[in-house]
């Protein structure tokens, strides 16, 4: 069996829960459940990559073929929802509605009943390399051009439409075949918890989303007091003003929600054809971008696991392969960030409005760094100073 949620809170290492895979996962039973699943016989794994959520395993059969299963570190449930299930409905809708390239499914079981007491997926193997092991070696120019293509699917991502933010689950009740439903959580602690008391949504405005995030903090941190303590127990907090960390925290909570409550522009839709919230994608990492080795224009884009909709400004901030923290290693970096800014205004129907939300952007990526999980992955003195800061985007916008 998979630990508890409640033990399961405190494992926030990929190496802890890598280990709690181990111990649960039956190898053999993979083989047969693959087995059964393909209708080919598995003759072999290889352990090929390991993120914060899954292993990913190049899968051999009798005959030569080869597939890739993944497998989940645990059965992630949420409400009843399973982030599998959620994951197979967006690249099955977007597939549908979008030219992007995605992955292919071909079986998931997003439980752990089943041979392998874990929940996996098959998927098609992509011959390409990841963008991460390429990069180092490509010219500016093919730079330029694989920047230019990813900018072309943010566009495709931005012109989907939903009337809410949350993750997409498959519907039969819908035209469409999915719904917009509670948002499955991605970061520590949330992602290990299965608090069901927690308003998830999904959100029709970004304030009330903003000032959900918010609630979620102050119920984790009141509710796990002792950890937090632990976690900072080396911090002066009386230097800060604060006459305890709890209550410090509880200050801090209130103060966000008096920014986000009378922060204007959070609460009527976008006035377009776009939005007023579109499809996102979850982790835009070199890892996660598969590149042609002769047509760097050729993309294939995986894992799509904690997609969801959200606000168009969210697909104008550039891709976590081209962030500031990259162009010591790259210098071409900041050059390619405007040839991506420029590509997307250049595709985008409505440009004005484009540019518009990359205004907004750097405001709201602040407030929403601010209102998730800052009590567990920012240090009290951190958190005061960015505050501030973000007290000031709010109030100079």
């Amino acid at each position: 069996m998979y630990t508890s949620s409640t033990e399961l809170l405190a494992i926030t290492s990929r190496s802890a829960r890598s280990q709690d895979l181990n111990a649960c996962l039956d190898v053999e039973g993979l083989k047969t459940a693959v087995s059964r699943a393909t209708g080919f016989r598995c003759t072999g794994l290889k352990i090929k990559a390991e993120g914060g959520f899954h292993r990913i395993y190049f899968t051999q059969f009798s005959g030569g073929a080869e597939y890739v299963t993944r497998v989940a570190f645990d059965r992630s449930d949420y409400r009843g929802l399973h982030k599998m299930e959620s994951e197979v409905a967006t690249i099955a809708w977007l597939a549908q509605n979008t030219s992007i390239p995605l992955p292919t499914i071909l079986y998931y079981n997003p439980t752990d009943q089943n041979e392998a007491h874990a929940p996996f997926m098959i998927m098609k193997k992509v011959r390409d390399m990841t963008l991460d092991k390429r990069w180092q070696t490509m010219s500016l120019a093919e730079k330029k051009v694989a920047v230019k293509s990813y900018a072309r699917i943010v566009v495709s991502l931005a012109q989907t439409r939903f009337d809410s933010i949350g993750s997409i689950y498959p519907s039969t009740s819908t035209s469409s075949g999915v719904v917009v439903g509670p948002m499955l959580p991605s970061s520590p602690p949330w992602c290990f918890t299965r608090d069901i008391t927690l308003d998830s949504g999904p959100w029709r405005t970004e304030r009330e989303y903003f000032l959900a995030c918010i609630a979620r903090e102050r119920t984790w941190a009141v509710a796990h007091q002792l950890e937090l303590e632990e976690k900072w127990r080396n911090e002066n907090i009386a230097a800060l003003g604060w006459n305890s960390l709890l209550s410090g925290y509880l200050a801090i909570y209130d103060r966000l929600t008096q920014l986000v409550s009378h922060l204007p522009g959070l609460d009527p839709p976008l006035p377009h054809p776009f939005g007023p919230f579109a499809m996102i994608y979850p982790d835009p990492n070199s890892r996660n971008i598969m590149i042609t080795a002769d047509d760097p224009s050729k993309l294939t884009l995986l894992d799509w696991e904690f997609s969801h909709s959200a606000p168009l400004w969210h697909l104008t901030t550039v891709p976590e392969f081209l962030c500031e923290d990259e162009d010591v290693e790259d210098p071409s970096c900041p050059e390619l960030r405007q040839v991506f800014h420029a590509e997307c205004e250049l595709h985008f129907p409505d440009p004005a409005l484009w540019r518009s939300q990359r205004d907004r952007a750097d405001l709201m990526v602040a407030l929403e760094k601010a209102c998730q999980s800052i009590c567990v992955a920012i240090n009290p003195a951190t958190i005061v100073s960015f505050l501030e800061q973000v007290r000031r985007k709010c109030e100079g916008r």
